[in-house]
């Protein structure tokens, strides 16, 4: 943004968010359906039901702490939930939230006994294995509306779910081949290491400053750590990241069956395709974890085609799996965050180099 002072920048990132939502939440949700009937819809839950939807979120809850601890050996759950937690709540309320995320994970982790190197390749193969699972599952979704035949149903919404796939499909086989050849070719690694330090080099003479002579060793070291944790745990990552995509679905669905939506109605093809639309719009930067574009598009995609009481319903289970999803981590995350800081002082304490299951 040029002629922009970096006050306007501030601005416009924190206008801009509130400006979606609020059209989201004024405008485009009630023209899906009137909330006094989603509300409507909310009360007639019955207790039983209410009871399996947070056990389903409960158990999406674990399945991100599974994720977490399958890539730090040694990383208790306990401690694998309130990193998960902290830095999700950081994520879903800040404007780029997840860069902060970031830095808040290392602090947590680091008081813990996990060092530097360590967490590079736990940051770089996590992001590495989330990314491409996000790539993927458009096209699984697509793929899966094709073998049952409704690829036409809520036809703008598949169009811009197919051309999203389309795109999505290129890029993760681009990765997946990257990324194989990167781990198994010594050669290879050397070669972005190289180009690395290239342009770490020409960065910072634009600086007018020394920079580091080291990145490319880096990028290597960092690709043997990386190749010793897949040896180790490719497997168990790889079922993690299913876990973790599956958990949300399951919320979905359940608060769909919960919210009176049945099977004739949203079939579970149709709720995956959903969940692949989520994903795809969550992956524009606009708003923090896509709140307003996501609950929009999805509610828009999943109410093609049915009546005002069904759209209601519908709209009903997607705001309700959003809360539990998007929302309940937030104050899940600020206890986490407390408890770290009430045990270890902000991260002052027990600060080591050795692993992560080597702190109190």
């Amino acid at each position: 943004m040029k002629g922009v002072g970096p006050r306007g920048r501030r601005a416009v990132t924190v206008l801009v968010p509130v400006a979606v939502c609020a059209l989201a939440f004024g405008f485009g949700l009630p023209h899906v359906a009137p909330f006094r009937a989603v509300l409507g819809t909310l009360r007639t839950m019955t207790s039983g039901w209410a009871v399996v939807v947070l056990l389903a979120a409960l158990a999406n809850l674990l399945a991100n702490w599974l994720f977490i601890a399958a890539a730090i050996p040694g990383l208790p759950l306990r401690r694998a939930a309130a990193v998960n937690l902290a830095s999700t709540a950081v994520a879903n309320t800040l404007p780029a939230g997840g860069a902060v995320s970031v830095g808040l994970s290392w602090r947590m982790l680091s008081s813990w006994g996990l060092s530097s190197r360590s967490f590079a390749v736990y940051a770089g193969v996590t992001g590495v294995w989330s990314t491409l699972a996000k790539l993927a599952t458009p096209a699984v979704a697509v793929a899966v509306l094709a073998a049952t035949g409704r690829l036409t149903s809520g036809s703008g919404a598949v169009l811009t779910l197919c051309a999203g796939a389309a795109a999505c499909a290129v890029v993760f086989l681009a990765g997946v081949a990257v990324v194989h050849r990167s781990l198994r070719d010594e050669r290879a690694a050397q070669a972005v290491g190289r180009g690395a330090q290239r342009w770490s080099d020409r960065l910072f003479r634009v600086l007018r400053r020394s920079g580091p002579t080291t990145v490319a060793a880096a990028v290597v070291r960092f690709r043997d750590d990386a190749v010793d944790l897949l040896r180790a745990r490719s497997r168990r990552l790889t079922l993690a990241s299913i876990g973790n995509d599956l958990g949300w679905l399951l919320v979905f669905q359940t608060c769909l069956l919960a919210c009176g939506v049945p099977q004739a109605q949203v079939p579970w093809s149709r709720c995956l395709a959903g969940f692949a639309l989520a994903r795809v719009l969550s992956a524009i930067p606009i708003t923090p974890g896509g709140v307003g574009v996501v609950d929009w598009g999805l509610a828009g995609y999943l109410c093609a085609g049915l009546d005002a009481a069904g759209s209601a319903r519908v709209l009903a289970a997607v705001l309700l799996a959003r809360a539990l999803t998007y929302v309940l981590p937030i104050p899940l995350g600020a206890v986490a965050y407390a408890g770290w800081r009430l045990r270890t002082g902000g991260g002052r304490a027990g600060v080591s180099t050795g692993t992560a299951g080597s702190g109190s």
